[in-house]
């Protein structure tokens, strides 16, 4: 779920049916003014009924209401200004895989910032400078918050066209999750000391078994 700046600045009241303390941003937001935090997009974490085994659902967390979460684009060079709202029942962080970014905003709970609790907020703002293909997800309990669904694609477009004629967006995931869709062990510790531990299912975008259709000739 994403929306723009001007959807933000004229719906702003809405942001007290999720709970938000007066004070929220101000804890959040090391001591900067709230009146800098605009943000470009506004993303909500929380549970959402999946479907990865036919007949199933599976209690996974989200981005934006789906998982993965929310495309986020962005154009190298320019600002990305976020306003972060935690529905989870735990507390958890953004971290922006890859991105050069003042340490701040770089998502390390107890390091950067402390960690967002459930009903709270966090506004992060950064210039992106480099472009390329990236990934957002939590630092907190990382191998259950990105296990049960908690990741999404960051696309930092090129300054110029690239002249490619299409572009398209490919997020692969592994599943924790048994023969009923319910969720097994995250991290088994002799496989994560090697290759890490594998699910037993695989999705694309999302779909398990996902077939890309593309017309004949087209790369």
């Amino acid at each position: 779920m994403s929306f723009t700046r001007r959807q933000i600045l004229t719906g702003i009241a809405g942001l007290a049916v999720v709970g938000l303390g007066a004070g929220g941003a101000s804890r959040y937001w090391m001591g900067r003014r709230e009146s800098q935090a605009g943000s470009d997009f506004v993303l909500i974490a929380a549970p959402l009924d999946i479907e990865l085994v036919s007949g199933h659902k599976t209690p996974a967390w989200a981005f934006g209401g789906s998982a993965p979460g929310t495309e986020l684009r962005v154009r190298q060079g320019e600002w990305l200004r976020l306003r972060f709202i935690n529905q989870l029942p735990v507390e958890t962080t953004i971290h922006w895989h890859g991105i050069r970014l003042p340490l701040e905003m770089d998502g390390v709970p107890h390091v950067s910032q402390l960690p967002v609790k459930p009903g709270e907020y966090f506004d992060y703002k950064f210039r992106v400078p480099d472009a390329g293909s990236y990934w957002y997800h939590p630092h907190v309990s990382s191998s259950e918050e990105l296990g049960r669904g908690l990741v999404g694609p960051l696309i930092v477009e090129e300054r110029e066209p690239t002249g490619f004629a299409h572009e398209r967006t490919v997020s692969l995931k592994s599943w924790h999750v048994d023969e009923v869709g319910a969720f097994t062990e995250f991290s088994v510790l002799r496989e994560a000391a090697r290759e890490g531990t594998a699910g037993r299912l695989s999705t694309l975008n999302g779909v398990p078994q996902a077939v890309i259709e593309l017309p004949a000739g087209q790369i």
